[in-house]
């Protein structure tokens, strides 16, 4: 999926009884000049501001990968979050109606069965329209982004991700217009 989400292509070739092999062809990367360049000044003003990482927001995680979502609810809880939990689309609007509690953020995966990341925050903002959203996935974030409105806002933290680069995420964009 990520070699064909950049125009790459993968091509297998198999022996019986001697093995199988895959060549992966990648388009040439080219250097554009919007690309910028971080310097050292920046950078250091980065660090100043996401050292305090912590919070005591409501979050609401979706994600259908146990493994995934049980670190990041921890990671988060250990931050001072207050932080719900869902593995699907479904589970997580049920889990909005049965509680009342006020939601900050939503964290969704982009890739899960029965209703998609993008399918519920199209739901969820027919009622909270200003809920802050955060996707996380495998894929590229151009892969779903043709899947919502121009104008919806959202933040995208690509898999596998460490636990400091989603408290800073959840802590950039909870900060946001604020």
């Amino acid at each position: 999926g990520i070699i064909k989400q950049t125009d790459g292509f993968v091509f297998p070739e198999s022996e019986l009884g001697v093995g199988t092999s895959f060549k992966i062809y990648l388009p040439k990367y080219v250097e554009e000049q919007n690309d910028v360049v971080v310097d050292n000044e920046d950078e250091a003003k980065n660090e100043e501001k996401a050292k305090d990482l912590t919070g005591n927001s409501t979050i609401l995680l979706v994600e259908d990968e146990d493994a995934v979502r049980m670190f990041a609810s921890r990671a988060l809880k250990n931050k001072g979050y207050t932080v719900y939990e869902a593995d699907s689309g479904v589970s997580a609007l049920q889990l909005m109606e049965e509680t009342d509690a006020h939601l900050d953020l939503l964290i969704s995966d982009v890739m899960m069965p029965q209703m998609d990341g993008p399918t519920l925050v199209k739901k969820i903002r027919e009622t909270d329209k200003n809920l802050k959203v955060i996707f996380i996935s495998g894929y590229a974030e151009d892969a779903f982004k043709k899947n919502l409105k121009a104008d919806e806002k959202f933040a995208f933290l690509p898999k596998p991700f460490s636990l400091k680069q989603l408290a800073e995420t959840v802590k950039s964009v909870l900060d946001e217009d604020e």
